[in-house]
Formats: C-alpha cells, sequence, structure tokens
C-alpha cells in the first residue's frame, strides 16, 4: 500500500469529525482546515518515518553482507 490510498481517506475521514465539531460549534471554518490540515501532515510524517527507517533498516543489512 502506498500512502496516496491514505491521503484522500483520512482527508474525509478528518472533514467528517470536523464538520460535525463545526455544527457542534466547537470549530470555526478556519480551525476546521487548520485540523485537516494538521491530520494530513501527521500522517505523511509519520509515513515517512516509518519508510526512512524500514530503508535504514535495509541499507544496515546489505552494508553487513558486504562485509
Amino acid at each position: 500500500m502506498t500512502i496516496d490510498l491514505f491521503i484522500p481517506v483520512l482527508r474525509q475521514l478528518l472533514q467528517i469529525i470536523g464538520g460535525v465539531l463545526l455544527a457542534k460549534g466547537y470549530f470555526d471554518s478556519a480551525t476546521l482546515d487548520a485540523f485537516v490540515g494538521l491530520g494530513v501532515n501527521l500522517l505523511v510524517l509519520g509515513w515517512w518515518l516509518f519508510d526512512r527507517s524500514k530503508i535504514n533498516r535495509i541499507n544496515k543489512y546489505i552494508a553487513d553482507r558486504a562485509e
């Protein structure tokens, strides 16, 4: 699976949750946009950290085998 599949799904879920909170009066529209943007950016950061650690483990394994 790639992150390209998760970003639109996460964005829609955050829009739904934010819309409910907006309707109840907890958020205004600017806060809703910030909430959705924060959620998407946190997902991308987490995905990058996970992917980077996986790449580092593979590189370490290759370097250890080359010695």
